[in-house]
């Protein structure tokens, strides 16, 4: 055995490239930390073995995402599967890595119904959609005591979006909330159907639960159409994307993000969360996204495993998972040992406040106060 080679099938074109790409860039990133310090040490070889990287251009389809998956393992065998980006890609690439008997290292599908569907080898780093937008609710009840109505946008053919609705709407109502949701499919342009509808509602929050693009031209449109509330949270308001395409129009804009640099961790191993910032912004000369820094983590997770086992073999490797607890830059891990689930990391709150965006929920780890209510335009 003279490397390990490790396999990824990921968006670097279509629908789901931009983070695909930045997801890419953070393995990439990780799999140069690991071999300039020799690779992996593997017990059942004694000796440090580096990592080799095969991967493939899925172009966001499900169908080549599945085709690429069996390659990796029957063709190009590779002793290690990473997840492809998004919770549809997951959910089609894990029965394949279920056949096989080969763990998918899962840093990009959070949807909650991976986990409903008896996989055994899906092994996950991510918090669960579910719990996405917790934060944002949790947050407002406790500046706004009299806050009472959330309207939900939710892009009802993808499932990642389902599982954040049904979350939000739970766990609004638990808090006091009356939730209503809105509908619509993926690709809209014109969100003016809806938010006449919103606008009616008189919503003290907005939630919009859908891809990039289309959270983006929702995002455009509800600063068009004046539509107001006193805390607005969008998925994509995590990325750095959205204020590269909203510029100054980002203002009190919220988010929830699976990691951030001003998070305050002190990892077992591993690079810190402001190191990483570092390295990843020297590398690519741009700052990275939680989805970077959940790619160079699902790295750290692997290698921490192999070393603690001590071999690659898959059923070894999936009892150690089920029982080890540490934290890296990403936060805690710890997994369910039935489903695979994440069960340790967290997300935090971001809002956009003048050109930065920053932690502003939980409120012992927040950077700023947050800016509430938003302002009215």
């Amino acid at each position: 055995m003279q490397k390990i080679r490790f396999g990824v099938s990921i968006s670097l074109s279509g629908r789901y490239s931009i983070q695909g790409k930045e997801s890419f860039e953070g393995l990439c990133l990780w799999v140069r930390d690991v071999n300039q310090l020799g690779g992996i040490f593997v017990k059942e070889y004694s000796k440090k073995l580096p990592v080799e990287l095969v991967y493939y251009d899925d172009e966001s389809s499900i169908d080549k995402c599945q085709k690429l998956v069996e390659r990796l393992i029957v063709e190009d065998k590779v002793d290690v599967l990473i997840g492809p980006y998004s919770s549809g890609h997951t959910l089609a690439a894990a029965p394949i890595a279920e056949r096989y008997k080969k763990i998918l290292w899962n840093h990009g599908g959070s949807s909650d119904e991976i986990f409903g569907k008896g996989f055994t080898y899906v092994v996950s780093t991510i918090t669960p959609a579910s719990r996405y937008s917790i934060g944002i609710i949790d947050m407002v009840r406790g500046l706004d005591k009299g806050a009472k109505r959330i309207s939900i946008f939710q892009a009802e053919d993808s499932g990642f979006s389902a599982s954040v609705v049904e979350g939000a709407k739970r766990y609004g109502e638990e808090r006091g909330f009356q939730v209503i949701g809105f509908k619509y499919p993926s690709g809209t342009k014109d969100f003016s159907f809806l938010l006449k509808r919103v606008k009616e509602n008189n919503p003290d929050i907005i939630l919009g639960i859908g891809r990039a693009d289309d959270d983006l031209i929702l995002a455009r449109q509800i600063i068009e159409n004046k539509v107001n509330a006193k805390a607005i949270g969008l998925v994509v308001a995590g990325i750095k994307e959205f204020r590269e395409t909203l510029g100054k129009d980002t203002e009190g804009f919220l988010g929830s993000s699976q990691w951030e640099r001003g998070i305050r961790i002190k990892p077992d191993f591993g690079l810190s969360p402001q190191e990483f910032f570092e390295r990843f912004k020297n590398t690519y000369n741009k700052e990275p996204d939680y989805t970077a820094a959940q790619s160079y983590n699902i790295g750290l997770v692997i290698e921490r495993c192999i070393e603690e086992s001590g071999t690659l073999n898959d059923l070894s490797l999936r009892e150690t998972v089920k029982r080890i607890e540490f934290k890296t830059l990403y936060g805690d891990f710890k997994i369910d040992p039935i489903t695979g689930n994440q069960i340790g990391h967290k997300t935090v709150v971001v809002q956009w406040q003048g050109e930065n965006k920053y932690i502003v929920y939980p409120k012992e780890i927040a950077e700023r106060a947050p800016i509430y209510p938003k302002a009215q335009r």
